[in-house]
């Protein structure tokens, strides 16, 4: 049965618990001027960022009159102007980082609630910067451009109007791509994977096979996930805060996204050929979401893991399990 499964590429289910859940969808709003959205970020809870706008049916392909919107509970309470300000991310008190363009160049910001944009301290050296990632206690974190290289920064809360730049190496591509409440922050770089340390120090994330790179996806309490990727395969990956691989999964899985308060995974597998959501435990299916859209893309699990939020058809949406 085991090879019969690999052969098909199908997500085993292993010795999984049953799913004791009846998703139900909520759509979230839209605008009345639009037609699209995407959700880029979430807190997992009451609040979500990311761009509504409309779609071009003709080339140029993707959106037009791209906004900048934060959802209140699936509720639009903020769409910010089609020239900007970028988002990027949004904590539990619905403060918004991103960035945009001040005194010519691009610069970190965050928008509150209410649409007020303020700029983040930065090095007058600095070619621009860009707030990526923020946690509820407000640590937020993102890039600068030093010449051609990107480097790491911080803007913690615990001191307002300052920054620190991590001792990352400077590279060309450097996309953070979360920060846990604990302030450890993981992203990646042209060579791959990585994660801060509680002290700053960045670890290289592991990654098995010849010319494979770690690539996280989220980090919660110190646990990683993402995907291991090479030339010839592909697999969902959870690591520890050192950045050592806790497991790959494999045989259909794509990639996890997103890990609930009970560290319930979420992410992307291969069900036959097609790729759908799914929720995995200690590397094993969970629960196959067989009644969640196969368009769905899990963005986010709440705390209690009784919602995922994510995108379907074109718009950003919510399940909840009852």
């Amino acid at each position: 049965m085991a090879a019969i499964t690999a052969a098909l590429g199908l997500v085993p289910v292993g010795a999984a618990q049953a799913a004791s859940c009846q998703w139900q969808k909520t759509a979230w709003e839209l605008p009345s001027t639009t037609t699209s959205g995407t959700l880029y970020a979430s807190d997992g809870g009451r609040y979500g960022v990311g761009i509504t706008g409309t779609r071009s049916t003709s080339w140029p392909y993707g959106y037009k009159d791209k906004r900048g919107t934060l959802w209140d509970n699936g509720k639009v309470v903020l769409q910010l102007p089609a020239d900007g300000p970028d988002v990027s991310d949004v904590n539990s008190a619905g403060l918004i980082v991103g960035d945009d363009f001040v005194n010519n160049k691009f610069t970190a910001v965050t928008v509150s609630p209410t649409g007020t944009t303020t700029a983040l301290p930065s090095n007058p050296t600095w070619g621009g910067s860009s707030a990526k990632v923020i946690n509820n206690a407000g640590d937020i974190a993102g890039t600068a451009s030093v010449g051609t290289k990107n480097i790491l920064v911080v803007w913690p809360a615990s001191a307002p109007g300052t920054y620190r730049e991590l001792p990352l190496p400077a590279a060309g591509t450097l996309i953070p791509t979360d920060i846990d409440e604990q302030g450890r922050i993981v992203g990646y770089t042209d060579a791959g994977g990585f994660v801060t340390d509680l002290n700053g120090q960045w670890h290289t994330l592991a990654a098995q096979g010849s010319g494979a790179k770690g690539t996280p996806s989220a980090i919660r309490n110190g646990r990683i996930v993402g995907s291991v990727n090479s030339s010839t395969s592909y697999a969902a990956a959870e690591w520890n805060a050192q950045g050592s691989l806790v497991r790959t999964i494999s045989n259909g899985a794509i990639e996890s996204t997103a890990i609930g308060g009970n560290g319930t995974v979420g992410g992307k597998a291969y069900v036959g050929s097609t790729a759908r959501p799914v929720l995995w435990s200690n590397g094993v299916v969970a629960d196959s979401l067989s009644a969640v859209s196969d368009t769905f893309s899990i963005e986010a699990i709440s705390t209690d893991e009784k919602t995922l939020i994510g995108n379907d058809s074109s718009r950003p949406a919510h399940y909840t399990c009852s």
